[in-house]
């Protein structure tokens, strides 16, 4: 009875909506569906700022079009970046970024503040040369509390330069006049108020900001290439002494040629507690992949990985290892990889033929071997080995079966053939093979499957599914991963 009750209820209740729906009550015409959402009054007031500022510019430089543009590179790419310049906790301040076809400074950047009346006014604006903006960091350089803008203008393809501003004294100006005018009327700010200090620009291969020298204070460390490839260093800037100078510098290895594709990032060398250093990724005349490991010590920056003998880094490798700096280990401390090619494979070309030996630094510039890896580059994963598998495992590869891959490990016997004893597989298709055939599984991701199986092999590889399991990592694409 209390069901037949229940069921009454709920249909009143649907012949009580479709009742509505139908009268119209709740019915709304094709128009309304379809218009967007109403835009804020913050909103509305930007964008016709935005509108008045490039139809001054372009009254101002006799064109027909200021051309909105975006930032190519970094982590800051919006086309209108809201940000906290003045640190009061509250992002009031609208970054934006234009082009002016033909003027002597065409990348324009401009800032929009808004008022305690929440309107924006314009607050600062920086100009540049250069076909676009590369990218753009805010930071607090000087302690005031007070963001600095660093930006990278792109002069040609891979040209750039790189440039320091601080806007605190236009936005200090516009804010007072902003406050005058609404006592004593309307206030026209200029350009030439408006305009940004600059502190310093200088050609670059790459940058990063960092507080090297643990003073609680940002730092700007420059990546600088030689030409004449005898003169490359990383030279780091900051405030000291009431100005914004180079604090120190310290050489990269003879012969550089170009940033690689790691450029400069900031890590650590090991200590107690780990000791903060810049890992600079590099490129050598003779094609070789070179790692200089950059630390602050006793007040200056130290290449602690520099051979003396030889003027380059210790960390170099051939140019068929395809390997960064890595955290293989997980302590939170780069790991830099030093290659040797498997048995029989010394004339080898190719990626996935070699162990590589992981190291990391300490203060007093030493290497500190951490682990060995295989590393198969071309399926995405690598393994940490044991010990006693050096100088007596090889490998081959069978990648045969469609949607399948797969490398056998085996065991060196003397002058007799090589036993295997360990295969890994990467299934793409049909992964439910990954479980026949005394498989087991080391990883599943979305698009694979990582298998493994032991050979029935009389030597004792010193590892069994569980070790093997905590032993297999992915190839992470960054160098702090």
């Amino acid at each position: 009875m209390k069901n037949r009750w229940i069921s009454a209820g709920v249909l009143a209740a649907m012949l009580m909506v479709l009742t509505l729906v139908l009268s119209g009550c709740f019915f709304r015409s094709p128009e309304e569906l379809y218009q967007s959402p109403e835009r804020s009054a913050d909103y509305e007031n930007l964008t016709q700022k935005i509108r008045e500022v490039k139809g001054k510019l372009a009254q101002e430089y006799g064109v027909t079009e200021v051309e909105d543009t975006s930032v190519l590179s970094g982590d800051n790419t919006a086309l209108i970046q809201l940000q906290d310049m003045d640190g009061d906790g509250q992002r009031e301040t609208a970054v934006t970024f234009f082009r002016v076809p033909g003027a002597e400074k065409p990348q324009k950047i401009f800032f929009f503040t808004k008022g305690e009346d929440d309107i924006y006014t314009v607050s600062a604006m920086l100009e540049g040369d250069g076909s676009a903006i590369y990218r753009v960091d805010y930071a607090d350089l000087d302690g005031s509390g007070y963001k600095e803008v660093v930006v990278s203008w792109q002069m040609s393809t891979g040209a750039y330069l790189l440039g320091v501003y601080s806007v605190e004294a236009p936005m200090s100006r516009s804010r007072l006049q902003m406050a005058n005018s609404s006592k004593n009327g309307a206030a026209s700010v200029q350009n030439d108020d408006l305009r940004g200090s600059e502190w310093m620009t200088t050609a670059y291969g790459d940058y990063i900001l960092t507080d090297i020298d643990q003073d609680s204070r940002t730092e700007v460390a420059i990546v600088r290439i030689d030409p004449s490839l005898t003169n490359s260093g990383v030279d780091v800037y900051g405030w000291k002494d009431s100005a914004f100078k180079k604090l120190s510098t310290a050489p990269l290895s003879t012969g550089v040629v170009s940033v690689g594709r790691g450029g400069v990032e900031e890590n650590f060398i090991n200590g107690d507690p780990p000791v903060r250093a810049l890992y600079v990724s590099s490129e050598l005349s003779d094609g070789s992949h070179v790692v200089d490991v950059i630390a602050y010590q006793q007040g200056k920056l130290t290449n602690i990985s520099l051979a003396p003998e030889t003027g380059i880094s210790r960390e170099t490798l051939s140019r068929y290892v395809d390997l960064e700096p890595s955290d293989v280990n997980g302590d939170g401390v780069l790991e830099l990889p030093q290659p040797s090619p498997l048995p029989g494979q010394e004339d080898s070309t190719a990626s996935d033929y070699w162990l590589i030996d992981w190291y990391q630094y300490d203060s007093s510039g030493q290497r500190i071997e951490v682990c060995t890896t295989y590393h198969n580059v071309t399926d995405g994963w690598y393994l940490i080995i044991p010990d006693t598998w050096k100088d007596c495992i090889t490998i081959s590869r069978y990648d045969a079966i469609s949607g399948q891959r797969a490398v056998i490990f085996y065991h060196l016997e003397g002058s007799g053939d090589p036993s295997p004893f360990l295969v890994i597989y990467k299934f793409t298709s049909q992964t439910n093979r990954a479980n026949t055939s005394n498989r087991f599984i080391l990883r599943e991701e979305e698009n694979a499957v990582y298998a493994a199986s032991f050979y029935n092999s009389s030597w004792d590889c010193g590892m069994d599914e569980t070790e093997l399991v905590s032993a297999f990592k992915l190839i992470q694409s960054g160098w702090s991963d």
